[in-house]
């Protein structure tokens, strides 16, 4: 059996039909100071990751099931979403990360069954803001290579 796997642009050609906007690193700060909730889309190449495109229907739906929620979405293509998820310490695609007002509430990685992802929705919309999660410091010597002494 052969399965269909879309391109990156026919799910971006979905996700603006269902209204959701395009954003990038740049332009995300904006997006989210004038919304109480957004959800950004993060993504990567479906051919590596054929997950992602279960994000463009999963989402809809969930917000169908929590239709008071007031989330506004948004979606960055793979290399934007690649800034962003450095921003917000995601490691794995795809990823919704939830902001409230620009600030960081938390994120969904990779894919849920359904009625933890419609509670995990609902978690996160009256969740605590707080620092993202940090994918760690680049470790460097100023005295370079070999330079450890006992």
């Amino acid at each position: 059996m052969i399965s269909y796997i879309p391109t990156f642009d026919s799910i971006a050609t979905r996700l603006a039909a269902l209204g959701y906007g395009e954003t990038d690193a740049a332009g995300l700060a904006a997006l989210a100071a004038g919304h109480e909730h957004l959800i950004v889309m993060l993504s990567a190449d479906p051919h590596q990751f054929p997950e992602v495109a279960d994000n463009a229907i999963i989402v809809p739906e969930v917000l169908k099931a929590l239709p008071d929620a007031g989330f506004h979405v948004c979606w960055a293509n793979p290399q934007h979403s690649r800034d962003i998820a450095q921003r917000y310490g995601v490691l794995k695609y795809p990823a919704l990360v939830f902001l409230r007002h620009g600030e960081f509430v938390g994120m969904i990685v990779g894919l849920m069954d359904w009625p933890d992802i419609v509670h995990r929705f609902a978690e996160l919309r009256v969740a605590p803001v707080r620092r993202p999660p940090s994918v760690g410091i680049p470790v460097s010597s100023a005295a370079g290579a070999g330079a450890c002494t006992r």
